[in-house]
């Protein structure tokens, strides 16, 4: 039997993970999280990740399908979120982030 992500109980991203507060940098073709309690270039760590609703794919299939309705050029092929279970070594943090292709694609600088 696989393991359900985050144990099977509810996850949801914090505050502190929203509001351009979730920052993170490159430096080949990876993606690494800052850790936005830490306040230093503190890489944390993703333990876990799963298809975020994956009950719902003709749903973000059908996000997809509007979604392409108002863009122009290359079209998305399906729908999808991903949620990540992310780990802070330093302090502890336990947080929840999700990236999709489909809905709103914006967000927030961090204030400065």
């Amino acid at each position: 039997m696989a393991a359900k992500f985050n144990s099977g109980k509810p996850y949801h991203g914090s505050s502190l993970v929203s509001g351009g507060r979730l920052t993170g940098a490159t430096s080949t073709d990876y993606f690494y999280f800052f850790c936005p309690k830490c306040g230093e270039r503190t890489i944390l760590r993703i333990l876990e990740y799963c298809e975020h609703g994956p009950e719902s794919k003709a749903n973000f299939d059908i996000m997809a399908t509007e979604y392409n309705s108002q863009t122009k050029g290359k079209k998305l092929k399906y729908g999808f979120a991903l949620a990540f279970k992310l780990y802070c070594e330093s302090c502890g943090l336990t947080d929840f982030v999700k990236i999709s292709n489909v809905g709103f694609q914006g967000g927030q600088l961090p204030e400065e």
